[in-house]
């Protein structure tokens, strides 16, 4: 289907049924799909080797506090360039705002991997239901966006990630005609060379699929 690429799947058993309780038309289309949240990465064979390893992200004994981000919401990959350079990536689709126990569960998690390998370069990216910015959202929400919002940005500065920030934000609600960046690429002791080299130091943005698909 894409034959420039190599792509890794984790699948989970979690149906997700939605967390949109003000969004019907969402939550509509989960629940009748009976969507298992799934996450995919694709490696481009032009930079990376195909000898990508798949590696757990967890330890068993934490497999229950986890509850369903155990399985299909984070990839992590050890990939290694045709300059046999070691790259470790991770996916991630994040545990919503309202569950911000799990939000810190699994950041701290990828935490101790960076922490045992501080030299190594990283990329993570995905999904983290975190913003750096936030337009239009209600008053009544704030406390709880801005606690999320800031435990992400005190992870990536206190590791020295670099973001890699959306030329848009991510996610709208057209309805409410708010938005935020939610999407995030975060990379550690990485810089460019001659042969791989940076176009931008921002991400672009696409809204692809149905209205109710709010996320690029």
């Amino acid at each position: 289907m894409f034959p420039l690429y190599e792509f890794y799947i984790a699948a989970g058993s979690h149906v997700d049924v939605g967390n949109h309780e003000n969004d019907r038309t969402l939550a509509a289309e989960y629940a009748r799909n009976k969507a298992q949240i799934t996450i995919v990465t694709f490696l481009h064979k032009r930079v990376f080797q195909t000898n990508t390893l798949a590696r757990t992200w967890y330890k068993p004994r934490d497999m229950s506090a986890l509850e369903p981000m155990a399985q299909g919401r984070v990839l992590r990959l050890e990939a290694k360039t045709h300059d046999n350079v070691s790259i470790s990536i991770v996916n991630v689709h994040q545990a919503t705002a309202k569950r911000h126990d799990l939000q810190r569960q699994v950041t701290l998690l990828l935490r101790a991997i960076i922490d045992a390998a501080l030299p190594q370069r990283r990329i993570m990216g995905g999904d983290f239901n975190a913003a750096l910015s936030r337009y239009g959202y209600a008053q009544s929400t704030r406390a709880l966006y801005d606690k999320v919002d800031k435990f992400f940005q005190d992870f990536v500065h206190s590791t020295h990630g670099t973001p890699i920030e959306s030329e848009a934000h991510t996610r709208r609600d057209l309805l409410r005609a708010s938005s935020a960046s939610l999407d995030h690429i975060i990379t550690w002791n990485l810089t460019c060379t001659n042969t791989y080299t940076m176009q931008s130091s921002t991400s672009q943005v696409h809204g692809v699929g149905a209205e109710c698909n709010n996320h690029a």
